[in-house]
């Protein structure tokens, strides 16, 4: 069955609210703070409905010159200044207007000690050299050292930043902020019950017009047990539910139809401490060996129905094909299990028990069952595995000490599919010192002199072609094993038509976009 993720073109007139209320049940709300400099990802389905991000995005993913705060962003020769400019016409929830004063204020905001949030905040911490006001629509941000990833990290796909209310914060400060809230985007707040749910009516100035809600209003409700989602939904009490993988077919049999917001996570097999030459996991016969000794279609079509989730692209991680470095070339590694026990005989494998950290995430809730699987094709091949269980805070903070014993390793990982490919190489692939928090490559001091060099290439075609050479230099380095390209899903009941989400993010459900059935 065909993924169900309606794009509606419409008029100004089929953009009119509704008087009706459309009701969303979500399994976490995360901490339900309403500062967004210190929000984690997980955040935006709760506050996100009322800010307008500064750089927005196309429903394919891409960024968009027409759906965020800013119109235009440009670079001087080195990406070490961005010029930045507000499109005109957008007006804060109180009706005053948005000037370059705001957009001062939260590139500031972002940047201070309290921000905690991921990319943006640690490259406004750690790089930024000022930000001077220009006129009332524009500001230049100035960096010490180069960053061409500057446009990724101020939309919602690779990092999430918000035009803020300098005049509101002022008057309300942070805390008060939190009682009483306002942005500039489609969704104007209500009330909230904490630990219950947030209510949003429609900003009908908006000054997208094709985004202003259909709906009049919005009511985000928090229900951490899928039973008691798919159970609102049937009663009517919900008219949309998020939903793992393993629910669509009941789902579907049931009648809801399913809308799924693509392409949000690709998931892979990663190794702990390869880069200790000591280790099985240093040396790529190794790495190839348990790439070929799973039959990944198979897994694959155990635990992803269609609309949840395809087999990985033959790119290597962090590449896909909605990254710039995509080679539609690479095939998928294939299952080869006596090719795998050859390669395991060549490197000397002994018998050391290859530990399988798992670690569940809200969105991959089977992460755990997968782990089993690809555990079982490991089995067969002559590896002996251990699986362990680890809270994903807990692991980091272990890694980061000298007492991490992983031993032969391996970690099944959820991992955003960034089209800049820049920030996810920096976790995953870097040494320690210049960023990287799982040292997962072979290689660290590699992927640091790569990184250092691609934040330098300013021209994007020149850059996607020197991604495109290190993706396949990755892929025959067999560095991870990819396993799944992972949809979100939600069920859907009668009173929704159509949605029209963007593509790449599970965090943004632009809620706006629901269509109401006639």
């Amino acid at each position: 069955m065909a993924l169900v993720a309606t794009s509606c073109a419409t008029s100004d007139t089929d953009t009119e609210s509704n008087d009706d209320t459309v009701t969303v049940a979500l399994a976490s709300f995360s901490r339900e703070k309403l500062y967004p400099p210190a929000f984690d990802p997980g955040g935006l389905v709760y506050f996100g409905p009322m800010f307008d991000f500064l750089i927005g995005a196309n429903p394919d993913g891409s960024l968009s010159t027409d759906t965020g705060a800013l119109e235009s962003w440009e670079p001087n020769e080195n990406a070490t200044e961005w010029t930045l400019a507000l499109r005109e016409g957008m007006k804060w929830h109180d009706g005053k207007d948005v000037t370059s004063e705001d957009l001062e204020f939260t590139l500031q905001e972002f940047g201070s000690p309290e921000a905690t949030c991921a990319a943006i905040c640690a490259t406004l911490q750690n790089n930024l050299a000022g930000v001077d006001v220009v006129d009332d629509r524009t500001v230049v941000l100035k960096l010490s050292t180069p960053d061409v990833n500057i446009p990724a990290k101020l939309g919602p796909i690779e990092s999430s930043i918000m035009i803020l209310p300098k005049h509101h914060v002022e008057k309300t400060g942070w805390e008060g902020f939190e009682k009483d809230p306002m942005g500039s985007g489609p969704w104007k707040f209500v009330r909230r019950q904490v630990g219950q749910s947030i209510e949003y009516e429609a900003n009908t100035d908006y000054w997208d017009a094709d985004r202003r809600p259909r709906f009049g209003k919005l009511d985000v409700v928090l229900a951490p047990d899928q039973n008691t989602r798919m159970a609102m939904l049937k009663s009517g009490e919900a008219d949309m539910v998020a939903i793992s993988p393993d629910e669509v077919p009941r789902a579907q049999d049931d009648g809801f139809q399913i809308l799924s917001i693509e392409n949000t996570i690709v998931s892979e097999m990663l190794f702990f401490k390869s880069y200790d030459p000591k280790e099985f996991a240093h040396q790529v016969e190794f790495r190839k060996a348990l790439a070929l000794a799973v039959d990944m279609d198979e897994v694959v079509k155990a635990f992803y129905p269609t609309e949840a989730g395809t087999r990985a692209s033959g790119d290597a991680v962090p590449f896909s094909p909605s990254t710039l470095g995509h080679d539609p070339d690479l095939e998928p590694y294939p299952y080869d299990p006596e090719e795998a026990k050859r390669l395991l005989d060549e490197v000397g494998y002994d018998g050391s028990k290859v530990k399988l950290w798992t670690v569940t995430f809200p969105d991959g809730p089977e992460q755990g069952d997968v782990n089993e699987a690809i555990a079982g094709y490991w089995d067969k091949a002559g590896v002996k595995v251990e699986i362990v269980q680890a809270e994903f805070a807990t692991l980091l903070e272990t890694m980061g000490t000298g007492d991490f014993d992983a031993g032969p390793a391996a970690t099944g990982f959820p991992t955003s599919n960034r089209p800049s490919v820049l920030a996810n190489m920096e976790p995953m692939m870097l040494t320690q010192d210049a960023g990287g928090r799982f040292r997962t490559y072979w290689d660290p001091e590699k992927a640091d002199k790569w990184y250092a060099e691609l934040s330098q290439i300013v021209d994007e075609a020149e850059r996607d072609a020197r991604l495109r050479e290190i993706n396949n230099e990755l892929y025959n380095e067999y560095w991870s094993i990819p396993v799944a390209m992972k949809n979100t899903t939600y069920a859907a009941g009668k009173r929704i038509s159509g949605w029209d989400p963007i593509s790449g993010v599970s965090k943004v459900i632009s809620y706006e976009t629901l269509e109401p059935a006639k």
